[in-house]
């Protein structure tokens, strides 16, 4: 199976560090004095003229006139390209509105083109240490898989078996199913006939923090706009590019940490991890394994986990997925749930538990020092020691 896996969208978030300005540099400096002092991020464009080995990248702002849904500011960011032009290189919201951000959060969004370029993480590296940016997350991340078919199938005959109650899909019960009907023309007699075309399968919603989104890549440059780099790509990797499908794993910042059970080592999807392609590659098959898992429907068997599993791609290594609940302090199930620990062996009076209720007031601690709850637990712990029966 020829496959190639790329990143398709990544937005991260980014703090700013305002440095240090020196009186003699505040004289020279031509702007405002309030601009020279704020803790907000103030761009100042790069001179072609003066790029050196160190620092071969140069970098043009254009602030808009218009903010967004969070931001007050929106900078376009170009690059020069060898015509002596600018392309896009990235958008940069800055200046947040709520207060519970902090007044030098930015938000990074690199343009798709970008992203498929071979010096990407040279430019990007190179485009934070200008800024004086620093790295606090992921907050979206699309990686993608293209081929023209899975190993043991085509794209097209697993939504068709899935729609047809064939396969079954174990997971995430929201989805949507993409098609196309009408008249149309058979491949092979060339008659012409009612049809349905399916073109696409997804599960999860755009708002999910995990989304995975099956379909014709091919048809979407063909019906939506045309992105040659992204052909480029598929032409370098030996794929047809008439007939490219794609299965997208859509990864929210809530979703970028997860537990590897075979290990106990705690994985976060970053910057580091996204640059190399054999972990990016593993991340990406761990999750369609998680998230894309298809079984041949068997009416007679009850445990879903025994039915076959459809192998849609080659073997590959996978991390033992266990999702991490973000947890907050204070939150309130965290208190249910603390307390209900805590006082195990009064909720099943009578009951043996060997040493249960020890293991488990254990976990109760280990819990509220994890969220932050210790102090609230040492004040309650004295009215949940009394005795429920006088």
């Amino acid at each position: 199976m020829v496959y190639t896996i790329s990143i398709d969208w990544l937005a991260i978030h980014c703090h700013y560090t305002p440095v240090p300005v020196s009186l003699d540099k505040m004289r020279e400096d031509a702007r405002p004095m309030s601009e020279i002092l704020s803790d907000t991020w103030q761009p100042k464009d790069g001179d072609p003229e003066e790029r050196d080995i160190e620092h071969p990248y140069t970098f043009r702002y254009k602030l808009e006139v218009y903010g967004t849904r969070s931001f007050s500011e929106l900078w376009r960011v170009s690059t020069p390209n060898a015509e002596g032009g600018w392309d896009d290189f990235a958008e940069v919201q800055a200046a947040p509105y709520s207060g519970i951000l902090s007044r030098n959060s930015v938000i990074i969004r690199f343009v798709n083109r970008t992203l498929y370029t071979d010096d990407f993480w040279a430019a990007a590296g190179q485009f934070l240490s200008d800024n004086n940016f620093t790295f606090q997350g992921i907050s979206r991340i699309d990686v993608c898989g293209d081929f023209n078919q899975f190993r043991t199938m085509t794209a097209q005959q697993l939504i068709e078996g899935f729609a047809s109650k064939k396969y079954r899909h174990i997971g995430q019960g929201v989805g949507a199913l993409y098609f196309n009907h009408g008249i149309m023309q058979d491949k092979v007699t060339r008659s012409r006939d009612y049809g349905v075309q399916y073109t696409g399968l997804s599960f999860g919603t755009h708002s999910s923090d995990l989304r995975v989104y099956l379909y014709n890549k091919s048809f979407e440059l063909l019906t939506q706009g045309d992105k040659p780099w992204i052909r480029d790509r598929w032409r370098n990797v030996g794929l047809d590019v008439q007939n490219v499908w794609r299965l997208e794993v859509s990864i929210k910042s809530k979703a970028v940490k997860f537990k590897d059970r075979t290990t106990g080592k705690v994985i976060t999807i970053d910057t580091d991890l996204a640059a190399k392609d054999d972990e990016l590659g593993n991340i990406y098959h761990t999750l369609v394994q998680k998230k894309f898992d298809f079984r041949v429907n068997n009416k007679k068997c009850t445990n879903v986990s025994r039915l076959e599993r459809l192998q849609l791609f080659d073997l590959h290594p996978v991390y033992d997925h266990r999702t991490i609940r973000n947890v907050s302090a204070g939150g309130r199930f965290e208190k249910m749930f603390i307390k209900a620990l805590y006082q195990l062996a009064d909720i099943y009076r009578g009951q043996n538990i060997a040493d249960g209720d020890m293991l488990a007031q254990s976990l109760a601690f280990d819990i509220a020092r994890a969220t932050d709850l210790e102090g609230w637990m040492s004040k309650k712990i004295p009215t949940w020691d009394e005795p429920t029966h006088k």
